[in-house]
């Protein structure tokens, strides 16, 4: 197919140990020390995959695994709370006492998707509290890490008091760049993260800064102009992560051990994955009818590990 974009291991079985062992050194090699993983639900293959696959899994070593709480499944319509309470225990009878699970300061950490529509919504409070007592029960004090930063700050802190943590998921829809997208959005994105990052510590909340290497979801959805993994035209492939990553290390916080989240290890239908690709020259061809529907007219390239190299670069400094 093009372009080459084939996953180094081909098209793996995420369950299978080889492949979870690759993915470990892979993340060792690259300074990822944290694995934050989508979860749609008690007995969802993700559920599976973490709790016999991963999780027992010989060489997880120091590796820690935290939960994404995934709202569009667990929350219909950002309003049916139903699931929230149940699930939080079931998390804190299966995962929070494991020795791999995420922590900061003794509190197992729960990251959750889309809290910005929640507090949009006015149920953020209604969820937090949800969870918090769920988790109290089971003997836990959750650390809650909302999915809330996205454009500019609000005026008031309101949603950020009820949270632990604050980071950006959708880094693409924040940014809301084009086709390239150049140095200046990339600072313009970064002052922005100034401002969230000011509002949430004064709200006594920790911030996270995020990071992702480029975007085209063109695969699986239309309405999403593509972002190239070069900086501009004439850059080097790789560029846009590294511009983003010499920023986002200086936004870090000793409070939450200077963490610094990268959308995404392998979310390949958005093309946000530093995950390794089978090497291969660039091209801006695709197997569409016109030859670039999929890539934009964006050069693409079997880039090997180069991203892996590029995080760890940028963060051994």
């Amino acid at each position: 197919p093009l372009p080459p974009q084939l996953p180094s291991l081909g098209e793996y079985d995420d369950r299978s140990p080889e492949v979870i062992s690759q993915h470990l050194q892979w993340s060792r090699a690259a300074n990822i020390s944290l694995w934050v993983a989508s979860w749609w639900g008690p007995g969802r293959r993700e559920d599976t995959a973490l709790l016999q696959h991963i999780l027992p899994h010989e060489e997880l070593g120091e590796m820690r695994i935290a939960l994404f709480y995934e709202t569009t499944g667990r929350i219909p319509g950002f309003d049916d709370l139903d699931n929230v309470a149940s699930d939080v225990a079931y998390m804190a009878a299966r995962y929070f006492d494991h020795p791999n699970y995420l922590r900061i300061d003794g509190r197992p950490v729960l990251f959750v998707y889309l809290t910005r529509v929640l507090s949009r919504n006015g149920r953020l409070a209604e969820v937090v509290a949800l969870m918090r007592s769920a988790a109290t029960k089971a003997g836990y004090d959750l650390y809650i890490v909302g999915d809330e930063v996205f454009g500019r700050p609000p005026s008031d802190s309101s949603a950020l008091v009820l949270l632990d943590g604050v980071t950006n998921y959708d880094v693409y829809g924040s940014m809301g760049s084009k086709g390239y997208a150049g140095q200046q959005a990339v600072d313009t994105y970064y002052e922005t993260q100034a401002g969230w990052q000011a509002l949430a510590n004064a709200a006594g909340t920790a911030f996270i800064p995020a990071t992702t290497p480029g975007f085209n979801d063109k695969g699986v959805r239309d309405g999403h102009q593509a972002v190239s993994r070069r900086l501009t035209q004439t850059s080097e492939p790789g560029t846009l992560f590294c511009a983003m990553l010499q920023q986002a290390v200086t936004y870090t916080e000793s409070a939450t051990g200077n963490m610094l989240l990268v959308t995404s290890w392998n979310e390949w239908h958005e093309d946000t994955q530093i995950e390794p690709v089978a090497e291969s020259a660039s091209t801006t061809l695709d197997d569409s009818d016109g030859g670039t529907y999929y890539s934009e007219g964006l050069e693409y390239e079997g880039y090997g590990e180069r991203y892996l190299d590029i995080l760890r670069e940028e963060t051994t400094k």
